[in-house]
């Protein structure tokens, strides 16, 4: 008699904390989860019938309802995931489940490792603006000084590429890019066009990259050409032609075809990460450069540079004084409890040395610090809003301290002083 030799059904392997209640890292692991659902409901609309749409939109509430539960164990979330998960996967007729399979029980382990380590260890972080220069760069835009017209320039501002400056080769701005996180612009018009200079805007993609846009006005057919470039719109506005003529009917500007419309070139800012860890397990030291959010700081989000639409902001400084200090700036110097101030950072700002020129700028204080407060001041003390203008940093909106440049590869690359 033949036997039957066909094998064993795979049992699955027994998860030991199964029983074990879901923490808050579980939640947004769920959450993330909730979006690829819609994500791929988006991506097969027309492919889902619509009572297969209702039943993966019962089972999301289904799933939806385990996540929010306060009782809810490890591995209920899982099974309910896993019920979701089957069902989209049957919603479309021949759909290759493979990456859903071989994910759904990866995909809240890799989103909980990288929140523990962004929100418990290191944290990228993008210098936005000059105030820390030279020791940190931010968003340095380098015009074209051909297009700028008769414009006087603003030395604290404005720089400018080379003279002669022309757009390099392909093998150039890659180095470049690494090197010195450098974009290289040349906009120009590939067909009469009428720029709209309202349309100057820029956005935050993932909440890091700043890039930004200018656009036309449509064309007779209907077309709109759309520009854009990494860095703020302060920044590549700058580097607009001023010479292009104005229409008088839509006030635009006028770029017929062959026109160059912004060149030059942009440094986008070093990128740098923040220790998000050590301040707690000990407290800031005077110093140090670190990282503060401007949650109820009033000096700030009452002066004309805050938009309350974006929320708090986060502000990059080197902190120069801790609670109980009494800091005073007489320039070029920086005085602690009336002696000048000891630590590497500051005695270098103060030697006004090279593009650190010319030290701590302006008379201020003395101001005494009370409990719990921090005193934040820019390197580039002459181009800097710190607590000069908006008083101290509370402590609890202190997020770490900055500890290593990682791009570009050039300038300021390797641990921050």
């Amino acid at each position: 008699m033949a036997q039957n030799k066909s094998k064993p059904e795979k049992k699955e392997k027994e998860d030991p904390k199964a029983n074990e209640p879901i923490t808050r890292k579980h939640r947004k692991g769920g959450k993330q989860f909730l979006k690829d659902v819609d994500r791929f409901i988006r991506y097969n609309r027309d492919l889902i019938e619509e009572k297969n749409h209702a039943k993966i939109e019962a089972v999301k509430a289904s799933f939806s309802e385990t996540l929010t539960a306060e009782d809810t164990k490890r591995g209920e979330l899982k099974d309910s995931a896993e019920s979701l998960r089957k069902t989209c996967e049957k919603s479309v007729k021949g759909y290759q489940p493979s990456w859903w399979r071989e994910n759904i029980e990866s995909i809240f382990v890799v989103l909980l490792l990288v929140m523990a380590i962004r929100t418990y260890f290191l944290q990228p972080f993008k210098i936005p603006t000059g105030s820390m220069q030279p020791t940190l760069n931010g968003v340095i835009a380098y015009e074209d000084r051909s297009l700028q017209g008769n414009t006087k320039p603003d030395p604290s501002e404005d720089k400018f590429a080379p003279e002669g400056y022309e757009t390099p080769g392909v093998l150039k701005q890659f180095f470049d890019k690494l090197w010195y996180g450098r974009t290289h612009i040349n906009w120009v018009a590939d067909r009469n066009l009428v720029i709209d200079p309202r349309s100057l805007s820029e956005k935050n993609r993932y909440y890091y990259f700043t890039r930004t846009y200018l656009s036309s006005f449509p064309d007779e057919e209907g077309r709109v050409k759309t520009f854009s470039a990494p860095g703020t719109s302060a920044r590549i506005g700058k580097m607009i032609n001023e010479e292009l003529d104005r229409d008088p009917r839509t006030g635009g500007l006028l770029a017929p075809k062959g026109t160059v419309i912004a060149r030059g070139f942009v440094d986008t800012g070093d990128q740098v990460f923040v220790d998000r860890f050590t301040y707690h397990w000990r407290k800031p030291k005077r110093g140090e450069v670190f990282v503060f959010n401007t949650r109820g700081i009033r000096g700030i989000e009452m002066s004309g540079s805050f938009d309350p639409r974006g929320g708090s902001q986060h502000y990059i400084k080197r902190l120069v004084a801790v609670p109980g200090d009494e800091v005073e700036v007489k320039a070029p110097n920086l005085y602690i409890d009336g002696e000048i101030a000891q630590e590497f950072g500051m005695q270098r700002v103060m030697a006004a040395e090279g593009d650190y020129s010319p030290g701590y700028t302006g008379n201020y204080g003395p101001q005494k610090l009370g409990p719990k407060q921090y005193w934040a001041m820019g390197d580039n003390s002459d181009s800097s809003f710190d607590s000069r203008g908006w008083g101290p940093v509370p402590e609890e909106n202190i997020v770490g301290r900055g500890v290593f440049v990682f791009l570009p590869l050039g300038h300021h690359f390797g641990p921050i002083r």
